[in-house]
């Protein structure tokens, strides 16, 4: 199996319930929508009282994101919802941007912190003498309305640092094409945009990085890095189960996989590798089943090999175990499954 094949959206990775606040207050207020009309099983991410501890799922909020879009029937969304919303969390992240000492500062601050914000993406950024390049990268499998939805809300802290709007951003960079919708995106990021590019990022001027903020406050900033590296704390860490994962796939494509060589390149023994798995609230067993879960789904939409190459490709001794395997995952059988995607206009009809 010498195939690229992405993950799907990561149940485990969970994110916060105002999302859901926010898209159900994007669509009564600038739609006229109500969020009745969404997937049922989704209505209590909408309910009135304090959600601020509950958590949704990514494979949940990626439904939430279609479910709402078509509902609006705007491809730009997720731009507007991240233009007519603002968060508390957002609000707290934005006021401890503002109170740092120069603009560098208040940037590296907001890469710090961004996961308190949203779990879906890491911030990085990348520096030469001219620019300094944020970076967005996914984790998991977000929608890509909340990874626009990201992008606009941010320019509630960029227009904060820079409120004169000189040049701090010199581009904003989207991998949708945004052929259509190019003067929503506009009117959102400024002329300086680069649809269609590979990654999601933004580039800031770098001479602009040693300019002092205006509402420079130590006393305040201070107490707010302790706010935040408290919020930073309460948000589950799925990185290291992330991490086994991308090594099962790696040893399931390669027909040999085992916790022992699971273990192996971590320096760890498999006793040691299930206690910090259960930190993360999961287990091998279950990372196994969710990367053959996946790779079983990809392989049949991907449509090259039949069934009982797919089962001997994910390990199982034969194709009755992949059959039952695959009702305990979806619901139906892959000879089912295989027919829908064909009958849908997937690949391999």
């Amino acid at each position: 199996m010498n195939q690229t094949l992405h993950p799907l959206p990561c149940a485990r990775l969970q994110e916060r319930a105002f999302w859901a606040q926010g898209i159900s207050q994007t669509l009564t207020s600038e739609y006229g929508k109500s969020t009745t009309d969404l997937p049922g099983d989704l209505q209590h991410y909408f309910v009135s009282k304090d959600l601020s501890s509950v958590q949704i799922s990514q494979t949940d909020m990626n439904r939430l994101w279609h479910a709402a879009a078509t509902l609006a029937k705007d491809e730009c969304f997720g731009l507007r919802m991240g233009q007519t919303y603002c968060s508390n969390t957002l609000k707290v992240l934005g006021l401890a941007a503002v109170s740092s000492a120069t603009i560098g500062e208040a940037v590296q601050r907001v890469i710090r912190f961004f996961s308190v914000f949203s779990t879906q993406v890491q911030l990085y950024s990348v520096e030469d003498d001219q620019h300094m390049t944020v970076y967005f990268q996914p984790r998991g499998t977000p929608h890509p309305m909340h990874m626009e939805a990201l992008l606009s809300h941010c320019q509630h802290i960029w227009r904060a640092l820079d409120p004169a709007n000189s040049s701090m951003v010199l581009e904003t960079r989207l991998t949708a094409d945004h052929d259509k919708t190019r003067s929503a995106c506009e009117n959102v990021f400024g002329k300086r945009i680069r649809p269609g590019s590979k990654r999601i990022a933004v580039k800031l001027n770098r001479h602009m990085m040693d300019s002092p903020l205006p509402a420079a406050d130590a006393f305040l900033v201070k107490r707010l890095d302790s706010t935040l590296e408290d919020m930073l704390s309460a948000v589950p860490n799925i990185d290291f189960a992330e991490q086994v994962k991308q090594r099962i796939r790696v040893l399931v494509s390669e027909r040999e996989v085992s916790e022992d060589l699971v273990a192996t390149p971590f320096n760890m023994s498999p006793r040691h590798l299930r206690r910090k798995l259960s930190e993360t609230q999961t287990t091998y067993e279950k990372l196994l089943d969710e990367v053959r879960m996946e790779l079983a789904i990809r392989l049949i939409e991907d449509g090259k090999l039949n069934l009982g190459r797919i089962a001997f490709e994910l390990g199982f001794l034969d194709p009755s175990s992949f059959t039952r395997a695959f009702r305990r995952w979806t619901g139906m059988s892959p000879t089912a499954f295989r027919g829908e995607v064909r009958q849908t206009g997937g690949v391999g009809g």
